[in-house]
């Protein structure tokens, strides 16, 4: 029996305007009304994850930031992982400056870019919330002043991919890197996932790893995908995140009905 659903949120339970549509809103209402326990597993901060949860007006565990934040019921922070001030300097100064758009952000949801100027605007409006500024970040995370559980990169995608080949030569052994979007690299603490995440929380629920079904569109998908074998990629997701799910849906409505009846047949036979 399925009892924990984990859903993705961007590409997955929210659409591109950052809405999650009627017929998906009515998939969680009904699930939530059927018993089922809901996590939200996502690259965002806690505070949006709160934001997109609120209407529910339900408990749900959180995993955020990719797995460096885990709270059982978006309240009691079970673990968080942050890069050391070391580290956290060093790959700051591996990157030009000018060479990508790049946000840091913290375990208590702030987040940081150098300076607020146009070109940082448009991706600043992505985040539920506003970055900070702050002109020395290297003294800030060297010195301990800010600890980074997470380092964002934007740019065109073949210099990400670029980017992820060359930050995992020099620090591979102690980073995670996921290509979280289209344009959005994601560089995060060794062993660091959202599959890492959710083990913490189901072992603190009691859940066994077939009690969970996760539903996700992109790399960073993958790691809660290899815990169960009810996983669920969107069908616009990549090629490669498709063959490694279990079931290919075009909502999280569809996954959901598809879990529903997975436990109905489960209780029948």
């Amino acid at each position: 029996m399925i009892k924990l659903i984990v859903s993705d949120l961007d590409g997955t339970l929210l659409d591109h305007n950052r809405q999650i549509i009627e017929r998906d809103r009515q998939a969680v209402r009904k699930a939530y009304e059927s018993g089922f326990t809901i996590c939200i597993a996502s690259g965002r901060m806690n505070s949006e994850i709160q934001m997109v949860m609120e209407p529910f007006a339900q408990p749900f565990h959180a995993v955020g930031q990719n797995g460096a934040t885990v709270r059982l019921n978006n309240a009691r922070l079970l673990g968080a992982k942050e890069f050391t001030p070391e580290l956290s300097a060093q790959l700051l100064q591996a990157v030009p400056r000018d060479a990508f758009i790049n946000f840091i952000h913290c375990t208590n949801d702030d987040y940081f870019a150098r300076v607020r100027s146009e070109a940082i605007m448009p991706y600043e409006a992505r985040v539920m919330t506003s970055s900070s500024v702050h002109d020395d970040l290297e003294q800030a995370l060297a010195s301990d002043e800010l600890r980074c559980s997470k380092m964002v990169y934007f740019g065109e995608l073949e210099r990400l991919n670029q980017l992820e080949e060359q930050l995992n030569r020099t620090f591979g052994d102690r980073i995670e890197t996921f290509i979280s979007d289209k344009d959005c690299l994601d560089v995060m603490p060794r062993n660091v996932s959202k599959g890492t995440g959710i083990s913490l929380l189901i072992k603190e629920l009691g859940i066994k790893p077939e009690e969970i079904a996760c539903i996700g569109d992109s790399f960073n998908d993958l790691s809660m995908f290899a815990l169960t074998p009810h996983s669920y990629a969107m069908a616009q997701s990549p090629e490669e995140i498709r063959n490694r799910a279990n079931t290919v849906v075009n909502s999280v409505a569809e996954a959901i009905d598809h879990i529903m009846a997975y436990n109905t047949a489960s209780l029948v036979s």
